[in-house]
């Protein structure tokens, strides 16, 4: 957490000074993970993240990344989890030491404003912000304590249905056989079975999430040595419809 600095949002509301909080999408899993989406910014990479250009940047406090309910993907994959793109809060270390110029963190519920430590103004520019020279080249937080009550949800694995994979190497088999243990499912004789009893059972899981076995899921993570990630640099296209980055409040 030392290289950390904290976390942001981008956003074109101009009502945002006035939220209570930022919130989820709807759920679905034809589209993009259902929650909030933000990028991380630490000592190393503060002038080089590629953010979507918005006119509001919100600062929020790095305390947040304590919290178990967030994944982390090196690139704009519209929060879909996967193996060699994912990390987890017991990665971020690994997430941080092996980041790109360009990442998603992805929490699973609403975030309290409470956690909001500033707000930038009228910044956009076009359709990526690449230098970074406006933000706060500081480590921030605030008094607020991180909540350790949020559970993760991680039954998103949808990479065939979405088009932030076209360029990207698939989850390996094992991948998929172990998460349909994550999300209690009988694994099916193919991956596209195992794909659609999760889809089936993905919303159920999002609303109970006490029935996913997290810790075989770190145990996998972990165990294989790589953490999730991979270290791409390049930066998929975004969809022309409103950024994902842009939530309403």
């Amino acid at each position: 957490m030392e290289d950390v600095y904290y976390l942001v949002h981008a956003t074109d509301n101009p009502d945002c000074i006035n939220w209570s909080e930022l919130k989820t999408g709807a759920f679905n899993t034809d589209d993009q993970f259902p929650g909030v989406y933000l990028s991380l910014i630490t000592k190393d990479n503060i002038n080089t993240e590629v953010m979507y250009s918005s006119k509001y940047i919100i600062i929020l406090s790095k305390k947040l990344l304590l919290q178990k309910n967030y994944h982390m993907n090196f690139r704009d994959t519209n929060g879909v989890v996967s193996e060699d793109h994912t990390y987890f809060p017991w990665n971020l270390d690994a997430f941080i030491k092996n980041k790109s110029n360009s990442n998603e963190v992805v929490f699973h519920d609403n975030i309290d404003m409470k956690y909001c430590c500033g707000i930038i103004g009228w910044l956009k520019k076009g359709k990526y912000i690449r230098i970074n020279n406006f933000l706060p080249n500081i480590s921030i937080e605030n008094e607020e304590e991180p909540d350790m009550t949020k559970q993760p949800f991680v039954c998103y694995p949808f990479e065939e249905a979405n088009f932030q994979f076209q360029d990207l190497p698939r989850s390996s088999n094992k991948w998929y056989e172990m998460m349909a243990k994550v999300c209690n499912i009988d694994e099916g004789k193919t991956r596209d079975d195992i794909i659609k009893k999760i889809e089936d059972k993905a919303e159920h899981l999002y609303n109970n999430r006490k029935e996913q076995n997290i810790q075989l899921l770190k145990k996998y993570t972990i165990g294989k040595g790589l953490s999730g990630g991979n270290k791409s640099k390049s930066k998929s296209k975004r969809k022309k419809s409103k950024s994902k980055s842009e939530k309403k409040k």
